[in-house]
């Protein structure tokens, strides 16, 4: 059973795609995976689906639910001499090598269940990358 509600993810994936600064994140962690994971061939919703999970995640776990945090951890970033952008990388960078680790899986399984999207290899079966072994 996942731990947040439809609601509460509904309420994270509106404002992804209604703030900038999470929308850029998202795309971020999206063009990690395809160059990670080669995952070009993947369908793009499935990615994206993946994406959305662990910015969701993060927030949720990080910052209480509330995506401001985020913004004030970009902003930190910022004044101590980074760019936005840089900033921006650096914390979407951060978030999908967490994530996409054996431990980053189980939190997501955690968080939704089974309707979780995963394409890093670290989730074994339930990857969408896995490919199963062929018998010579």
């Amino acid at each position: 059973m996942a731990r947040v509600a439809a609601e509460e993810r509904e309420r994270l994936q509106k404002a992804i795609h209604e703030h900038d600064f999470l929308h850029r994140i998202l795309r971020q962690i999206e063009h990690l995976h395809r160059v990670v994971f080669h995952a070009e061939r993947l369908d793009p919703m499935f990615v994206r689906a993946s994406a959305e999970e662990i910015l969701i995640a993060d927030v949720i776990t990080r910052h209480r639910g509330q995506f401001d945090g985020v913004y004030y951890a970009l902003r930190k970033s910022e004044e101590s001499g980074k760019s936005w952008q840089q900033a921006i990388a650096e914390y979407a960078a951060y978030i999908h090598n967490y994530y996409t680790t054996p431990l980053g899986v189980i939190l997501r399984k955690d968080l939704f269940g089974d309707d979780t999207h995963f394409v890093t290899p670290a989730a074994g079966k339930e990857s969408a990358l896995y490919q199963p072994p062929t018998d010579r």
